[in-house]
Formats: structure tokens, sequence, C-alpha cells
């Protein structure tokens, strides 16, 4: 069981799940078909972003209302990536890539994720870890674009 420096206080029995390579031969967890949640994806090799208030390794925090499917998508990205050896994106005649995914190629990508509980949704889920986050280190993750994250 993992539990986030940020998130000390939040479903400390429970703690996150997974703990899976993105881009790893076991695939996607068949349980996150159809659940929907707030998933982790931090970097494996060591590599600590600098944010105001301290150093994570944490990458990119998001939602889904299918984690399956989400996670899916990211996957099928950061494989264009490996796919084309961190080419894809960089051509003038291709889509750019978001900044997220390099970081994910070059720093590796694990996948840790909570679960909504009860009628509990994905929207509200991730503005608590998004706000836990931001209040550690008062900044966003490196790979998230836009603040999704409310004062409780």
């Amino acid at each position: 069981m993992i539990i986030f420096p940020f998130l000390k206080d939040f479903r400390q029995r429970q703690g996150a799940a997974g703990g899976f390579m993105l881009d790893g031969e076991n695939g996607i967890p068949e349980e996150m078909k159809g659940r929907s949640g707030v998933y982790v994806i931090e970097a494996i090799d060591g590599s600590k972003y600098p944010y105001p208030k301290g150093r994570s390794k944490v990458i990119y925090i998001g939602k889904a209302d299918n984690l399956y499917t989400r996670l899916s998508h990211h996957r099928h990205r950061l494989q264009l990536l490996i796919d084309s050896k961190g080419e894809y994106g960089m051509a003038d005649d291709e889509p750019w890539v978001s900044s997220k995914y390099q970081y994910m190629y070059y720093n590796g990508a694990k996948v840790y994720y909570y679960k909504c509980l009860g009628k509990q949704e994905a929207k509200e889920l991730e503005a608590r870890v998004m706000w836990a986050f931001y209040c550690k280190y008062r900044a966003l993750p490196v790979g998230n674009g836009a603040k999704s994250y409310s004062k409780e």
C-alpha cells in the first residue's frame, strides 16, 4: 500500500492501488474496467521534480469515469513515443505531444489509483487530490496543464 506524502491524511486505511508500469507487458489491470477514480503517475528512474516547496516524483494527476479506458489512451500515446524513440511529436508535420508523455518516456511511468467510493464523482475526488498536492508543493504536477482543484 502506498500513501503519497501529499496525501498523508487521505484514505489512510485504503491507500492507493496499482503500482503498475504504464508501458509494462502486463497491461492495465482488468479491475479498472468501468470504474471511475483518480490516478497518479510518477517517475520511476529516481527523478524528483522541483516545486516551490519541495521535490516530488509525481508527473501527473488525472481522473476518469473509466480508469481502464483513460489509462489505455495514455499507454497508447506513450507507446508512440517509445516506438519512435522519442521523436513522435517533434517534426513540423506531426501533432504536438503533451509534455506529460515526454516526462513519462524519459523518466518512466508508474501508475497508482484511487477508485471512487459510493456516489463519489471522479471530478470531486480529483479536485481533492490536486488541492492536496498544491497545498504541499505550491504548484501543479509537471504534467498537468490546467488546475482542477478547489479549496475545501
